[in-house]
């Protein structure tokens, strides 16, 4: 058993392998204000409602808008509708045998200074339907990012 080990170990060294992010994308996400502005709320039975937020500097509140109503299609969310004037971007996931229902995504682009818009997404699920956080937070980090690609 101490010998597989040794192999092993010594196969990770050789190749690289590490339990280290597998690129620069995840290292950066883990310290993101995003990431760090996630919160989620509620249980299986009740429902779920994941939320994030992000400000950025330096972007007129139009540019900011398109950025994020355009990652919001790009993403794959389904039936988008936007107002501008409002800040407001929706859509949704249709759920897995719901029927018709939709889990929803607000999105929120609001100008809260000279050239400071803040990005706040927020995605609910019903009761009794599941959705990976990883998977959720990756899905509003990439929405409320958009804005700084």
């Amino acid at each position: 058993m101490k010998s597989f080990v040794v192999l092993l170990l010594a196969v990770c060294l050789v190749t690289g392998l590490t339990a280290a992010p597998l690129n620069a994308e995840s290292a950066r996400s883990s310290s993101s204000p995003c990431v760090e502005h996630f919160t989620e709320e509620g249980g299986f039975l009740k429902g779920k409602t994941y939320e994030t937020w992000q400000e950025h500097e330096g972007v007129p509140y139009e540019a900011a808008y398109r950025k994020v109503a355009q990652a919001v299609v790009r993403d794959g969310w389904g039936r988008v509708e936007t107002d501008k004037d409002l800040g407001i971007i929706t859509g949704g996931q249709e759920v897995t045998m719901g029927e018709g229902a939709v889990a929803p995504l607000n999105v929120v682009v609001e100008e809260v200074g000279e050239e400071v818009v803040r990005v706040e997404a927020k995605f609910s699920t019903a009761g009794m339907q599941k959705a990976r956080t990883k998977d959720v937070r990756e899905a509003l980090c990439k929405i409320v990012e958009s804005v700084s690609e």
